[in-house]
């Protein structure tokens, strides 16, 4: 009899199982959107790695009257300074942007391209941490990027000013103009693709990364 209790039990339980991996499965786009309401006399801080999307919605930021300053790190680009050596003239990815910025109404003098050459998320928040040091007067930054990468540029970019000597507040207002749909995700495949390749980073990030900043 205590054997059948406890098989009904598990067989009761099932449903209730299944129906929570469900509820957690749909969910996993919009655990890795992080969005704040953006604050006055904030900096900016533009991600590389996609296209005018991101520096569209840092503008959207400047037009609403929340920054102070747009600010960038210069990306790592594979055989663009080889190229450029060799006499070829080719905009890099932040002359890019900033380009767009100004073409929409941000003065020139408000952005800031930071050096670095950086291959990843963590390198630009380590720029930008050397930045903030001179950089007493920001007491806020606002981390713009596209909607799947806020989550997880939010949390390296808060772990990575914990060692400044005072607090930096980190907010995340990812681009508006982003097709990627958290609430549908595994309907599109790049969104599907998008959400496979976060959780994978994520994982590389608290077991990994997050030691080294």
């Amino acid at each position: 009899m205590k054997k059948r209790r406890k098989l009904y039990l598990k067989l009761a339980a099932l449903p209730a199982i299944l129906v929570l991996a469900v509820i957690c499965f749909l969910n996993l786009g919009n655990c890795l959107v992080a969005e704040d309401e953006a604050v006055p006399g904030a900096a900016a801080i533009v991600l590389m790695g996609s296209g005018p999307d991101r520096m569209l919605g840092a503008v959207e930021l400047y037009r609403a009257g929340y920054l102070r300053e747009l600010v960038m790190v210069r990306n790592l680009i594979g055989g663009y300074d080889l190229a450029v050596s060799q006499g070829v003239r080719i905009p890099h990815d932040t002359d890019l942007a900033g380009a767009v910025a100004v073409q929409l109404g941000v003065p020139a003098d408000m952005i800031t391209v930071l050096p670095g050459d950086a291959r990843s998320t963590q390198e630009e928040a380590l720029q930008v941490r050397r930045y903030l040091q001179e950089k007493e007067e920001i007491e806020t930054i606002i981390v713009v990027t596209s909607r799947s990468h806020s989550g997880r540029s939010k949390r390296i970019f808060i772990k990575a000013l914990r060692s400044l000597e005072r607090p930096v507040r980190v907010l995340s207002c990812p681009t508006g103009c982003d097709s990627f749909d958290e609430k549908h995700w595994w309907r599109d495949r790049e969104d599907l693709e998008q959400v496979v390749y976060e959780y994978i980073k994520l994982f590389n990030f608290y077991f990994w990364e997050q030691f080294s900043l």
